[in-house]
């Protein structure tokens, strides 16, 4: 993807998630959906998308982590393009934030691995197939009365305790152990408790080696819950259109996915 020069603006103002950042004259502005970097001092990187142009030198955009602290006058600088995160091999078995940043402790990616931004055009009509096969789960209730068709969209609804992680961790080995595919899962929302108890259930399984976990959790700004899924669909979408394997994309839920972009 061709990117434009980077360039430098300000922070203007802060208002919780929501970060204006003023540019040069005579510069055109970053395009929606584009990327800015800030860098307090002494602080942690903000990612910020573009998401409007206030007027001719002014950006408005979404923070995807915590801006407590940032103040007005702080550089910002334009990527020239959206946020760009690492797919391929590299990242099956590992969990990440939206930016694609690494949060299990582990080694850093390499230098080589691939990378794309979780912004991109749709597949076209003429790539789609027309067929439906069906997902065989290996849940006899399930295949039975709700059967899952490969390509489609199925939810589940629950409470607290009622075995949905259970159905997602089986979902998973039947598309490891069956369809020798991967597994990316999006966290959108989710508390640390919950997100931290997948990782070790996914370790203990054995599952964990051919699944991606994605997570915008309940402590991150509304920004990173909004854009999570993006993140992980730009992965799926790698390794369904680039490596040609069966991909199974799961998101929990899609309430706080609605909730974050209001």
């Amino acid at each position: 993807m061709e990117q434009t020069k980077t360039m430098d603006g300000r922070v203007i103002a802060v208002r919780g998630a929501v970060v204006d950042v003023a540019f040069g004259g005579g510069v055109t502005l970053p395009s929606m959906d584009d990327a800015l970097v800030i860098t307090p001092d002494g602080a942690a990187r903000i990612t910020v998308e573009v998401q409007a142009h206030v007027n001719e030198s002014t950006v408005r955009g979404i923070a995807l982590q915590s801006t407590m602290g940032l103040s007005r006058g702080v550089p910002a600088r334009a990527t020239g393009g959206p946020i760009e995160v690492t797919v391929g091999e590299s990242v099956l078995g590992r969990l990440l934030d939206v930016t694609g940043a690494v949060e299990d402790k582990g080694a850093a990616f390499p230098a080589d691995a691939p990378r794309r931004p979780i912004h991109r055009a749709p597949p076209s009509l003429a790539s789609q197939s027309g067929t439906t096969d069906i997902f065989s789960t290996g849940i006899k209730v399930i295949d039975l009365l709700t059967p899952l068709a490969h390509g489609g969209k199925a939810a589940m609804f629950g409470g607290a305790g009622v075995g949905k992680t259970v159905l997602v961790m089986e979902l998973i080995h039947a598309m490891v152990e069956r369809y020798k595919g991967i597994s990316v899962f999006a966290g959108v929302g989710e508390r640390c408790r919950e997100g931290h108890e997948m990782l070790l259930d996914m370790r203990s399984s054995g599952v964990l080696e051919r699944t991606v976990l994605v997570y915008g959790q309940m402590n991150e700004p509304p920004g990173a819950r909004w854009r999570v899924p993006f993140t992980a669909l730009t992965i799926s979408e790698y390794f369904r259109d680039e490596r040609h394997q069966n991909v199974l994309l799961l998101m929990d839920n899609v309430f706080r996915l609605v909730q974050e972009g209001s």
